[in-house]
């Protein structure tokens, strides 16, 4: 059997430490290595307990569970009979056995004890959180993290006698293939914060503004593909429509609609002097399934976005540079005023105020459900 490994897992297979911390860029195969890691040392063990959380159940089906299976068939102990996905536990022949569950279950977190701890992405994990998973674990913890632009408990756990902290890169990973760099490597020239969280794994530099520069376009060049329109719902907020195009790194947006007090046929009626085609779709907030279906009964193509975190999205437009028509006043303003909030003390968070974002939604909602599309559903203009 052979199993390829990273100077992740070197690092922990040698630590002495009660806690090793992993603080990494994108790409770096922090999870991975330490759940490698931690298959290795059970195999060795007998009759001992590790818990893998992470801060909700969806994000952990979606990543850790996946690389788990992959790496109990690399080493031969894959059991289908013993992979137990609603109660979230597997147990291997010797005793042992891994349990995964989310923070969102409190009763969990306070709940039983354990003798190892691996909690994945931390940053999601508030500190309090944190405090009761390692009261109520006796032995080893592995944590990894994406950095952050903001402040958080886990930067101190560099200073505790017993842990050893790392930082790791892309660059730390020699399996990561080329087209992958290249991804890592542009952003250098499109976000100088976002290179220094996702390409260095070093925390980013706060700046008041969630996007701190674009420029502006007056005729979409050669190449653009169309990425759809998004629309968010409002009254006493504006109802927002925008245009979003992509080439290359570069987004192109063009606001259409962004009006106050908008009733449905006030929004029929501006789509239909924006001559938007009935067979497009129109990206929309969930959240007024009402409207998605009046706007339908009118012969549009609306439909409901299934939502991801702002914060994904914001990085879905922070990792292109971004383009505003020139006459898109209102989207323009939005991008020159929509901030990082800030705590009592004046520290920024790592959420933004929710306002001055109602284009901006609309602009997420295209990158959500289109970015990830085969490209047969993009028409080049």
């Amino acid at each position: 059997m052979s199993i390829k490994t990273t100077v992740v897992f070197e690092k922990l297979v040698s630590s002495q430490n009660r806690l090793s911390v992993f603080q990494g860029s994108s790409r770096a195969s922090k999870t991975y290595n330490i759940l490698i890691y931690w298959v290795y040392r059970l195999l060795q063990e007998n009759g001992k307990i590790l818990s893998i959380v992470r801060k909700t159940g969806p994000a952990m089906k979606g990543s850790v569970l996946r690389d788990l299976k992959e790496i109990l068939i690399s080493f031969g102990v894959y059991d289908p009979e013993n992979w137990k996905v609603v109660d979230g536990v597997y147990h291997i022949g010797n005793g042992c056995m891994i349990e995964w569950f989310a923070c969102d279950d409190e009763s969990k977190v306070r709940g039983r004890s354990r003798d190892y701890l691996f909690i994945n992405e931390a940053t999601e994990v508030s500190f309090e959180e944190f405090q009761q998973l390692i009261l109520r674990t006796r032995e080893k913890i592995v944590i990894d993290f994406n950095p952050s632009l903001m402040e958080s408990y886990l930067y101190d756990l560099e200073q505790r006698e017993d842990c050893d902290y790392h930082i790791v890169t892309y660059k730390d990973n020699p399996f990561l293939p080329d087209d992958q760099i290249k991804e890592i490597e542009r952003l250098k020239d499109l976000d100088d914060n976002l290179w220094l969280v996702f390409g260095l794994g070093q925390r980013g530099n706060p700046e008041t503004l969630v996007f701190p520069k674009f420029l502006e376009y007056e005729s979409l060049p050669v190449g653009c593909e169309f990425l759809g329109r998004g629309m968010d719902f409002g009254y006493h907020d504006p109802t927002t429509l925008v245009e979003v195009y992509l080439r290359h790194d570069e987004l192109y947006l063009k606001e259409l609609m962004y009006a106050k007090g908008l009733t449905v046929p006030d929004i029929v009626f501006n789509l239909n002097f924006s001559n938007i085609p009935k067979w497009d779709y129109i990206w929309c907030d969930s959240a007024e399934p009402m409207l998605i279906a009046d706007l339908k009964r009118n012969g549009f193509l609306t439909k409901k976005v299934v939502k991801q975190s702002i914060l994904s999205g914001i990085e879905k437009i922070k990792r292109h540079k971004v383009f505003i028509h020139k006459d898109s006043h209102n989207l323009k303003k939005e991008f020159q005023s929509y901030s990082w909030r800030k705590d009592p003390n004046g520290k920024m968070m790592d959420v933004p105020e929710d306002k001055n974002n109602h284009a901006i939604d609309a602009v997420r909602y295209v990158l959500e459900m289109m970015l990830n599309k085969r490209k047969t559903a993009i028409r080049v203009v």
